[in-house]
């Protein structure tokens, strides 16, 4: 299959068209399934997290800190800024005797509209904290007191925190040197095909390491940590328990770990060529659907991006998505 098509339909007419590149493969990076070119490379923005978290757990923070898996959730998340999210990652701070001025990932309102306004109505100015990668951060921070190593260039991609994290992503990825830019939140941003990014989530998916386990249970165990109200990784994950493992990333990146009904473990990766991030919810769905992974009636939650109706300023329905397979 050459790609995976988006049509936005408006009156019944064809308004827009957006294209995606896609793959599928097992732990050892064998392919599957391919949409496009399973080896063209993007930055994979925040669906890195998972990778990047694995740092927690292998410099021993995690355990000395006594974090939780609903924490190592939120260091794996892209959230919404709601109090959930932010009450959690001032927990790490806690733990960790951190000061959360440390932080250097920059501020930006709440994802979640509800939580903007109340701090708008509260007369508050949004903080770092609500960040939506203020969770990786606070890990990344972790790391770094675990260690001793100086907080202040935490994000240096020469910092020994960002070195260790370059070389496990390596080691999932199968590379032996990854071409690293400056991510939104000013992280190092790892370049890779999706092939590769595929494969690093069907080996966490697969279990067969406690680091692995610890990582898939914290995000599918707490969804909501991971993003929050009317996100699509949350809504993925409530709807197959323990069974998909998902993470979404800016510039319409996605990946998942997803557990089919016979047991085989496979990973997905998707970029949409433009950037609109509007149709990668569909299209994940409509590959998880080829894959047998859905095999029934769409959950209800899901519903939102499988069947999205578009509506305009007056809240009258003007048209949908629909994706296909060319």
């Amino acid at each position: 299959m050459n790609a995976i098509v988006t049509q936005i339909i408006r009156s019944e007419k064809v308004e827009s068209i957006h294209k995606a590149t896609a793959v599928v493969t097992n732990a050892r990076g064998e392919i599957i399934q391919s949409f496009g070119d399973p080896e063209l490379q993007t930055y994979v923005r925040s669906s890195a997290k998972p990778l990047q978290a694995m740092a927690v757990i292998r410099s021993g923070a995690f355990k000395k800190f006594g974090l939780t898996e609903k924490e190592l959730a939120a260091i794996c998340s892209s959230h919404s800024g709601e109090a959930i999210h932010t009450d959690t990652v001032h927990s790490i701070f806690n733990k960790a005797g951190l000061s959360e001025d440390l932080l250097s990932c920059g501020v930006h309102p709440p994802i979640d509209k509800i939580s903007a306004h109340r701090l708008q109505q509260d007369g508050e100015e949004p903080q770092q904290i609500h960040n939506n990668c203020s969770g990786k951060h606070a890990g990344m921070l972790c790391t770094c007191a675990q260690w001793g190593e100086n907080t202040e260039n935490y994000l240096d991609p020469e910092h020994p925190s960002q070195t260790f994290i370059h070389d496990i992503v390596c080691e999932y990825t199968g590379e032996t040197s990854i071409h690293r830019g400056i991510d939104g939140c000013s992280a190092p941003v790892f370049y890779l095909s999706l092939s590769k990014l595929a494969r690093s989530f069907a080996a966490i998916t697969e279990q067969e390491t406690d680091e692995r386990k610890l990582v898939f249970r914290s995000m599918t165990s707490n969804p909501y940590l991971v993003g929050g109200n009317q996100r699509f990784d949350t809504a993925l994950m409530e709807s197959f328990p323990g069974r998909i493992m998902s993470k979404g990333g800016a510039e319409a990146v996605s990946a998942a770990g997803f557990i089919l009904p016979d047991g085989q473990v496979y990973g997905l990766a998707i970029k949409v060529m433009d950037g609109n991030y509007r149709v990668i919810g569909q299209m994940v769905l409509s590959i998880l659907k080829e894959m047998g992974f859905i095999d029934g009636p769409m959950p209800e939650k899901l519903s939102h991006w499988w069947t999205p109706a578009m509506k305009n300023h007056a809240q009258v329905v003007v048209g949908t998505m629909k994706t296909s397979f060319e």
